[in-house]
């Protein structure tokens, strides 16, 4: 059993014939079987994780292949193994075309799929054809290179124009031109724009590889084409592993980077150093010394590699990334608020120099902070200075407010005392009236008492009765005109005592057109109590329609006064200025019912309001009349009677030299005799 196994293994070895061919595709399958192994070991991996392990799984296979084919030359065995590397070469081929499509983003899943289709159908015909020596499959791969470059130029420049026109649409003055996509085709800004660029320079490298294979194998270019194949591949696979993991978008180490850095440049030295030595020698093995350095080679291969993946992780930590650790440690207690931190400097190199830089840097950040925190100390004892000092101010604020609302109180009082002195000298100039023909018929009625005596002896003496009649007739109308003007008195006081009482707010139906009428004749009135000389033309217009109406009458009372007394005021004023000839004073009031309101509008054909006054006729305090003459209350609280108090609007027109009208605008509650109708 011993003797036929010991035999098989002879017959097996009888082809296996190491050559520096055979040295550079072991170099090459142990790189790639390593990169598998490492991007098998991520977790969570994008599809462009699984499409770059996919292609290295794909590349250790070929180079096992490869190794087997080179050991292989020039024996029975080698024949077959070449169809089995055609092949494989055939699948790697078109995996690159899938890759190069569906890396980050595909475009144009249309034409891979096309290309995919006649890439295969074109590479098994080429297979037909295929015998050794002759591989007319490697044409068709360099056209596939040269178009896979193609694909990642046309896959930047479409990234680019997306991230311009998302831009343009943005701001619209920066357009999307054939230059500013040039430019950042040679200055990329985007992640995806940066990975197609690199990605198109690798693919490069590929077709000046596969250039290179076809000028040899179809025996254009010197045998030394080998030495450069191998070299162009190894430096490919270090350069794609380089953009991937550089670009990748799952969580790789620095610690993996740098290892798989030095592996590659150990495997690509190993992989080129039989060719230094030996050259391309396809009758290697009728040299022992040879074979022997080549065994060597193919054993220090896997042996190094081994050693930089288990031994330069420990030595790269311990002696590399320690002090790049306690930088990271560092910045990241800084990050959480914890400004005391200092990083041991144990090298003197760039990373020696990153640790004081951030020992500096942490330095400056704790003086500022105490910069800081003396500043804030500074500026809060300010700033409760300065709130201490408004808090001052708000009280005296405060105590001045007080102050101005006792003064407007008594303004306001002074208002309402200066309306009812007024109200009171038309009502006495009205009680006068009523007060003399009591008085008169009073004596006459004294005096008929007496000729009744004196006819009543005369009748006793002569017996006639005729004027003691007569006598009595008379008396019987003085009586009746004692009562007559002893109930007006009585109104007119029972108003006074109305008037001056504080009012409750309450409205109650009222006849509007008996209230203007009213007031505007115990205006004038009293201001022809206190000037004889006054006079002036009431022009009345009622409107019958507006009937009676719920306002507060003591309030809109008040309302009508101020602004007749203001009518009086400006025709007497205008009277004074023009020749008596020349001006006639006037003052109308009218009444209107519109829809949802009752009118009542004042004019008088006075100097007007001035324009400079016109914004500012409703303030409180503010007044046309000189000095003493008046509060600046009267228009104010008329305003805020209508407005407030009865929901209305108090407004005005004025020309200066010829008129002035007040219209107020309350809203309609119709009283019609007992029932309440709200429109």
């Amino acid at each position: 059993m011993s003797l036929l196994l010991q035999t098989t293994v002879l017959l097996m070895m009888e082809w296996f014939q190491l050559r520096p061919q055979s040295t550079a595709a072991l170099a090459e399958f142990t790189l790639c079987l390593v990169i598998s192994l490492y991007l098998l070991s991520i977790r969570d991996k994008t599809k462009d994780g699984f499409l770059i392990t996919g292609m290295f799984i794909l590349h250790t296979l070929y180079n096992a292949v490869s190794f087997f084919r080179n050991s292989a030359f020039d024996t029975p065995a080698y024949e077959p193994i070449v169809w089995v590397h055609s092949v494989i070469l055939i699948i790697l081929a078109l995996y690159h075309l899938l890759f190069c499509y569906s890396y980050r983003q595909n475009p144009y899943p249309r034409e891979m799929r096309a290309v995919l289709l006649v890439s295969a159908v074109v590479l098994f015909i080429g297979l037909s054809f295929h015998r050794v020596g002759f591989p007319w499959t490697f044409p068709v791969q360099f056209v596939i290179a040269v178009w896979i470059v193609t694909v990642f130029v046309r896959k930047a420049i479409w990234s680019i124009r997306i991230r311009q026109k998302a831009g343009a649409a943005a701001k619209p003055a920066l357009p999307v031109t054939r230059e500013s996509v040039l430019q950042e085709f040679i200055e990329p800004i985007s992640r995806d724009t940066k990975a197609y660029r690199v990605f198109a320079l690798w693919c490069l490298l590929l077709v000046a590889t596969w250039l290179n294979a076809n000028l040899g194998v179809f025996q254009i270019i010197p045998v030394w084409w080998e030495q450069l194949h191998h070299a162009f591949y190894l430096v490919l696979l270090t350069w794609i592993v380089i953009n991937y993991m550089s670009y990748a978008q799952e969580t790789t180490t620095f610690l993996a980077k740098l290892v798989g850095l030095f592996m590659c440049l150990t495997l690509v030295l190993l992989g080129m150093l039989s060719f230094l030595l030996y050259g391309v020698d396809n009758q290697v093995g009728v040299s022992e010394d040879k074979k022997n350095a080549l065994r060597i080679l193919a054993y220090l291969i896997p042996l190094s590699t081994f050693i930089i993946v288990l031994v330069f992780p420990a030595f790269f930590k311990s002696n590399l990334l320690r002090p790049l650790s306690y930088v990271l440690r560092g910045v990241q207690r800084v990050n959480a608020g914890e400004l005391r931190v200092e990083v041991p400097v144990e090298v003197h190199d760039e990373i020696g120099a990153l640790a004081q830089q951030f020992n500096h840097m942490t330095a400056s950040l704790r003086r500022y902070a105490e910069q800081m925190e003396s500043l804030v100390a500074k500026r809060t004892e300010e700033l409760e200075r300065k709130s201490y000092e408004l808090e001052q101010q708000k009280a005296q604020l405060q105590h001045t407010l007080d102050n101005l609302k006792a003064t407007q109180a008594q303004l306001v009082q002074s208002e309402k005392m200066a309306s009812l002195g007024e109200l009171t000298a038309g009502i006495a100039h009205e009680i006068q009236n009523p007060l003399n023909f009591v008085n008169n018929f009073t004596e006459l009625s004294s005096e008929l008492v007496e000729e009744l005596r004196h006819e009543i002896k005369q009748k006793d003496s002569a017996g006639n009765d005729s004027g003691t009649e007569a006598i009595l007739s008379d008396l019987e109308q003085n009586l009746s005109k004692i009562y007559q003007h002893g109930q007006r008195a009585d109104a007119i006081v029972k108003g006074m005592l109305q008037h001056s009482r504080k009012s409750s707010g309450h409205k109650e139906p009222t006849d509007i057109n008996a209230l203007a009428d009213e007031y505007l004749r115990l205006a004038y009135h009293g201001l022809r109590a206190k000037d004889k000389n006054f006079n002036t033309n009431l022009v009345t217009d009622f409107d019958k329609e507006v009937g009676l109406v719920e306002v507060v009458p003591q309030e809109l009372g008040r309302v009508l006064l101020n602004l007749y007394n203001n009518a009086f005021y400006a025709v007497q004023q205008q009277k004074e200025h023009k020749k008596e000839e020349e001006y006639k004073p006037q003052v109308a009031v009218s009444t209107r019912r519109l829809e949802d309101v009752v009118e009542i509008r004042v004019r008088d054909n006075g100097p007007g309001i001035p324009k400079t006054a016109v914004s500012r006729i409703f303030q409180p305090f503010f007044t046309t009349k000189p000095t003493g003459q008046g509060t600046g209350l009267g228009l104010s609280l008329s305003h805020d009677i209508v407005t407030k108090g009865h929901g209305g609007k108090l407004t005005f027109s004025t020309a200066e030299g010829q008129y002035t009208e007040f219209i107020i605008q309350v809203p309609v509650v119709n009283v019609n005799e007992t029932v309440l109708v709200t429109t």
